[in-house]
Parts: C-alpha cells; structure tokens; sequence
C-alpha cells in the first residue's frame, strides 16, 4: 500500500526548489498520475481534494503545466496504430526513480535520517506503481506511435530511465549536444556501460566542441563498448535515439518565441520495424559520414 501523502510530502520539497509554483499542487498530481494512470484531469482533482481538500482546479492546473515546463512531464498530442486512447490523461510522468535519484543528496541535507530513510522507502513503494501502469518504456504502451511534447530536461532524463530499467543491450543517439553524459545523468551510463551496454552517440553543435574533453574518460575507459562521433550537419533543432531496434523517437526543437526553455516535439515509435528501420538507415548514414574526434 503507497502512502500518497508522504510520497507527496517528498516530491514538494524538490518542486519547491525547482521553484515550481503551486509546488503542493504539483505534487499531488505528480504521485496520483504515477500511482493511478487512468485517471483523467476531472478525476485527479477529485483525488486531490480528497488528500487536500482546499485544492482548486487552477493550483492544480498550475502545478501541472509547471511539472511539464520544468521536464517532470511530457504531453501527449497524438497516439496512432495504438489501443491505448490517453484522451484527457494525456500526460507521461517522469520515473519516480530517476527524480528521487537526482534529488536524494538534497533530501538527505533537509531530513534528519531516520525521517529520510521512511521517505526513502515510501518513495521506492511508488517505483513498482509506475512500472505497473507505464511498462518498461515508460509510455502505457506496448506497439505504436506516440507524439509527444516534451522540455529538453525531460528528454534526458526519460532515455536515461529507459537505461536503468529497461533490458537494454544497445543505444544509438542523434543529439545536438553532450548533455547527456554530464551529472547527474552520467551515473546511469556508466553503470550500465560496466555491464555490457553498448552505445554509439553523433553530435553536432561548434560550442559542444569545447566540452569534449569531458567525455573523453568515459570513452578511453570504455572503449569497447563506446563510440561518440561529430558531425557538423546535425541541425541544432534534431534529437534521435534507437533503443534494441525496439523503442526510437524522432524528435525537434521549437525557436522559442517567448523567451521561455525551449520546447521540442517527438515522435516515439515502439516495436514499429519499418519506421525504426527508417530511422536506423538515417542514422547509419550520418554516423558514416560523421569525425571520430575523441
């Protein structure tokens, strides 16, 4: 049995520090869309006032498009050659894992440690929930497309979840930049790459070409096992990754017109062999024209 308000207790402290305004509210739709993914928006607040009854539909409706700004969630536009229908619960939450990870030193600084280690399992109960509800992808579904709109900040972290629960044996990525291989995303390569995982990365981007030298380590230690190209035609607006030949997204950066964290929208395609294969051969004819420079 999941102690939601506990749960929901933990996740506010990071919202807040994210400084996620309703960070409450955005809590409490965080947990209830991790724990219970059928329930439409109507439904949720239902739930949350049954948690906190002074909840209004515009704090929740607040915490949850900050959730999505801040890469805690990714919107969906459009399921196609699915039976899964997201009507109006057409939001994929990020792992629970992968946000406590990359928050627990900070947890452990504001919780005495008897108080952290209660959260701590609390939160773990919440790990199996989501795994239940969203497969091994993270996405409700097990054959089809999904269009997706989604932050940067989401982007690396959702593949970096795939990494740690998934059976993932290979990765191909088609990224703009370095950034997946920076803290606190690195651990979760690294620990996979020790046990076999297989990765051929092409960037491209002329100010990336200055951080280098911050994956070099990565590659001289594991050579056998990564490969990390540049290629000066990858446009800056481009991000791709096939995971096994089973999972891919295809995805683009919007300009931002209003100042605001860029935003892209992708479309992830799950056990569909002739599209994966299509963005297979794209990304093998990059890779042969792309420059070993590490």
């Amino acid at each position: 049995m999941i102690k939601l308000t506990g749960v929901i207790q933990t996740f506010e402290p990071i919202f807040e520090r994210e400084e996620i305004t309703h960070s409450q509210e955005a809590a409490i739709y965080y947990v209830l869309s991790v724990s219970d993914s059928s329930l439409n928006f109507t439904e949720t607040l239902r739930e949350a006032r049954k948690i906190r009854r002074t909840v209004s539909q515009r704090a929740l409706t607040k915490g949850r498009d900050y959730l999505l700004r801040k890469g805690f969630l990714a919107k969906v536009l459009l399921t196609h050659n699915s039976e899964e229908e997201y009507e109006q619960r057409g939001y994929i939450p990020l792992h629970p894992k992968i946000v406590f990870k990359e928050n627990e030193e900070y947890l452990r600084e504001i919780y005495e440690p008897e108080d952290f280690s209660v959260r701590k399992k609390h939160v773990e109960d919440l790990y199996g929930a989501y795994e239940d509800n969203y497969g091994a992808y993270g996405l409700k579904m097990e054959k089809g497309c999904m269009t997706l709109h989604y932050s940067d900040t989401w982007l690396v972290s959702y593949i970096s979840s795939i990494i740690t629960q998934a059976e993932v044996k290979t990765v191909s990525m088609m990224l703009s930049g370095l950034q997946i291989f920076k803290e606190p995303y690195r651990q979760y390569y690294v620990d996979k790459i020790e046990k076999g995982l297989k990765i051929r990365m092409v960037f491209g981007g002329e100010e990336e070409l200055e951080e280098i030298e911050e994956v070099k380590d990565i590659r001289n230690k594991y050579k056998e096992n990564v490969e990390i190209r540049y290629s000066p035609t990858i446009s800056r607006t481009c991000k791709s990754f096939i995971v096994d030949d089973k999972l891919a997204m295809d995805g683009k950066k919007l300009l931002a017109i209003d100042g605001e964290t860029l935003s892209y929208i992708g479309i992830l395609y799950i056990e569909e062999k002739e599209c994966i294969k299509n963005l297979r051969r794209n990304f093998e004819a990059v890779w042969k024209m792309s420059k070993n420079l590490l």
